[in-house]
Formats: structure tokens, sequence, C-alpha cells
């Protein structure tokens, strides 16, 4: 094998596919800056991050993502701010 194996986590498929990245993952429903989940989610993090790894050992078409939902993103719910704002 030539080079080095590379994994793209993108939450915006649409736009990463034009590079034709060589494998990617799509967390379904991450938002920019989330790409590995929410601040402190570290179990889901850690989760995101494996199942990406994971792709290194399949045959990807380049320019073709994955996509998978983890449920637990949408449950964490962001502290209220200071003041009530």
């Amino acid at each position: 094998m030539l080079g080095t194996p590379t994994v793209l986590i993108t939450v915006s498929p649409e736009v990463s596919n034009q590079m034709r990245p060589p494998r990617s993952l799509y967390p379904e429903g991450f938002k920019i800056g989330n790409s590995l989940g929410k601040p402190n989610m570290k179990a889901l993090q850690k989760k995101v991050l494996k199942d990406a790894l994971s792709l290194l050992a399949e045959n990807f078409r380049p320019g073709s993502y994955r996509t998978v939902e983890y449920p637990e993103y949408g449950e964490y719910h962001e502290p209220s701010s200071v003041g009530g704002k």
C-alpha cells in the first residue's frame, strides 16, 4: 500500500464529497464544530472515532460515505446560560 490511509468525518457530506475523499463517515445530524459529538460526551466521541477508523478495513469508492445515526447526540442538552439568557 502506498501513502497514508485517511478517513474524513464530515458534517456536510455534499460539500466534502466534491473533493472525493477516499472514505468518509457522516454522523447524521451532527452540527458544525461537533464532528465527534458535543463537549463532554466522551463515550460518544470515542464511538464515532472507532466507527471512522473501522472504515479503513473496508473497500470504499472515493467520494462515497457511510451515514451513521447516533441517537445519544440528540439526548444531550446544553446547560442553560448564566443569567438566564
